[in-house]
């Protein structure tokens, strides 16, 4: 009997257990289902609206970009390109043979395209179920006036198959200023470029058209897709956006339209066909940015240099206005033309670019980085002027050459046979090496004060000017070769210092601010691209006129910059100056020439720097070109075509 009683306890201990745990399921159950149907309605209720909603985008016009004049540099291309919509395209296999054969036939005798390429490629796309057209990738793109022709009088025995407009970007000027300007690709064939900048939005818009909802993809619109086109070097990729802060500006880049379809679970778009947008927004082009090249001058020293270089060396030249920083002329040859970006590069002509040894890829007015030989010495002249007793009328005798140190080391004059008795104004006038020299053995110009001097013109860092890829050159000094060299400054690396050779590298870039403060008075400018913006109605609709950052002055004697203005004058008007050519131009020129030493057995290399007009400067120029021998004849001339056109002489 007791047995039996315990057995009826546990029973209903365990029936209680049981009705407990029921009882707790089903009041979370309830919890769940009021949860759901009365606190969170709402938001479950929008989301079931997201999932409903498909949005297609349509990719933005990038800015045009113009040169001070107005002349276009940059635009935007119409093309056809030849797309499938999935939710519109048959199932049918039999139709869809008859569709393969039909653009075989029409895309085949312009693009070489089989029927074997088509059939891929609509394969691949018809899995797909979405209302957003989908291009014929390379078969497809940029298709003649004929096609589209054919492909629009097929469209009904053709559903699904659509020509869309595309944007393709377009250099009207080729390759003048090509380095500059820069270039466009899709995002996606740089992927650090697209990971960098995937999550940056536009500034927040507006509700959806018609006030339907606040889609969280349109509120928060992010600005580049996979396939944006984005800026590669130059202005292209300065002006793609502007970050402000934790701000993102677009710049260039546009804002892209859209097109919003409700769809079913499928992905099918509701209403039949073809799908019709609910709500949809164009897209708006970019801002317009004017620049400060003048296309007639930057034409010219492209030509000058092209000629010079002919087809075995490579050159830069800069041209800037001495009070604003503005460049007018910055080039770099050998150049390609931009319009080759805009389409895909064959393997070998890639080949054959990335192999030229003149690296026709490289801006070498603001990344080469060489010897600048005798026209550094008007910065060593500033230098021995400010930190020496040096004054104009003492003379050193140039026999041609001069031995050093206890092994006689011989420093050689570029003219062997000598100058004579030598004051400043001659020594600037004929380059005199040996009066350079002298300046360190017999005046008690230093290497430090060099070194600082060159620094304070601009020399060894970046000027900052707004286009990406510049280098900063570098001044050696003695700390340096201590620390890096691991051996001691000598007399012979100040030597080679003075007249600009040894370790010593410039830009052509730098060497047109340093030679622009030396006609200003001493105000080492930063140098700019970018005149003003041009910003479109989405974004303001503002007109920006860029701010010239503020000059940096150079504390120095008034008389210091004079006396080597003067010395760069009479290089000109002196019958054995080394710049005498420019002599009769019909604009009065100051200048120094320079020829660099950089390796045995190879010819020296050609610069030559100048401003004019001499009393009232207005603009400086520097022109380098590889191994062009002396600068008074092969980087001479060039810029005296650039004085020309910037004068209209």
């Amino acid at each position: 009997m007791d047995s039996l009683a315990d057995d009826r306890s546990s029973f209903w201990i365990r029936l209680r257990a049981v009705v407990l745990v029921t009882a707790i399921i089903f009041v979370v159950f309830v919890g769940r289902l009021w949860m759901l149907q009365l606190t969170g309605w709402d938001e479950y209720a929008r989301q079931a609206i997201y999932n409903r909603l498909r949005i297609v985008w349509e990719e933005a016009p990038r800015g045009i970009i113009y040169d001070r004049n107005g002349l276009v540099l940059a635009e935007n291309h119409p093309v056809w390109n030849v797309n499938i919509i999935p939710a519109d395209f048959p199932r049918d296999p039999e139709q869809i043979e008859e569709i393969i054969g039909r653009l075989a036939s029409i895309l085949g005798p312009e693009k070489g395209t089989s029927t074997a390429e088509v059939r891929e490629q609509i394969e691949k796309i018809s899995l797909q179920t979405t209302p957003e057209a989908m291009l014929l990738e390379e078969i497809g793109e940029d298709v003649s006036i004929r096609a589209v022709q054919a492909i629009e009088a097929s469209q009904y025995e053709m559903p699904g198959v659509v020509i869309r407009d595309a944007i393709q970007r377009s250099y009207p000027q080729g390759s003048v200023a090509a380095h500059l300007i820069g270039y466009c690709q899709p995002i996606n064939v740089d992927v650090t470029d697209y990971e960098r900048v995937k999550n940056y939005c536009y500034p927040r818009s507006q509700k959806v058209a018609n006030g339907l909802l606040d889609v969280p993809q349109l509120s928060q619109q992010r600005i580049y897709t996979r396939n944006s086109l984005f800026g590669q070097e130059g202005v292209e990729a300065s002006y793609e956006f502007s970050q402000r802060g934790d701000k993102v500006v677009p710049v260039l880049q546009g804002r892209r339209g859209y097109h919003l379809y409700e769809v079913y679970a499928s992905g099918r778009p509701v209403g039949g066909r073809p799908a019709r947008p609910i709500a949809s927004r164009p897209a708006d082009p970019g801002a317009t940015v004017y620049l400060t090249i003048d296309t007639r001058v930057q034409r010219a020293a492209e030509q000058a240099l092209a000629q010079a270089i002919g087809s075995q060396r490579a050159g830069a030249a800069v041209a800037m206005d001495v009070e604003t920083g503005e460049i007018i002329a910055l080039a770099s040859m050998p150049s390609l033309d931009a319009n080759i970006w805009t389409k895909a590069i064959s393997p070998d002509k890639w080949q054959r670019i990335t192999s030229d040894s003149r690296k026709p890829l490289q801006n070498k007015a603001i990344a080469g980085e060489y010897p600048p030989g005798s026209v550094f010495k008007p910065i060593s002249a500033v230098a021995a002027f400010q930190t020496t007793s040096l004054t104009t009328d003492r003379t050193f005798r140039c026999d041609g050459s001069i031995t050093v140190g206890r092994r006689h080391q011989l420093f050689q004059c570029w003219q062997r046979s000598g100058h004579g008795w030598t004051d400043f104004y001659k020594g600037m006038a004929q380059s005199c090496d040996v009066y350079f020299y002298e300046l360190v053995l017999k005046a008690g110009l230093s290497s430090d004060n060099i070194a600082r001097y060159a620094r304070l013109f601009g020399l060894g860092s970046a000027t900052g000017i707004d286009i990406p890829g510049e280098e900063e050159g570098f001044v050696p000094d003695e700390e340096w070769k201590q620390t890096v060299e691991r051996a001691p400054w000598l007399t012979g690396d100040t030597l080679n210092m003075v007249i600009g050779q040894g370790w010593l590298t410039v830009t052509p870039l730098q060497m047109a601010v340093a030679t622009a403060a030396i006609a200003n008075g001493g105000k080492v400018l930063t140098p700019r691209v970018v005149r003003k913006i041009q910003w479109p109605q989405w974004l303001g609709g503002q007109m920006e006129m860029l701010a010239q950052p503020p000059a940096r002055q150079l504390e120095l004697d008034e008389k210091t910059l004079a006396r080597v203005r003067r010395g760069m004058r009479l290089a000109v008007t002196r019958p054995q100056g080394t710049a005498s050519m420019l002599k009769h131009l019909g604009v009065a020129v100051a200048a120094k020439t320079g020829s660099a030493q950089h390796l045995r057995n190879r010819p020296t290399h050609a610069w030559f720097i100048c401003f004019a007009p001499y009393e009232k400067p207005k603009y400086a120029v520097a022109v380098f070109v590889w191994e062009g021998g002396g600068g008074g004849k092969t980087a001479a001339p060039i810029a005296e075509r650039i004085l020309a056109a910037a004068f209209g002489l």
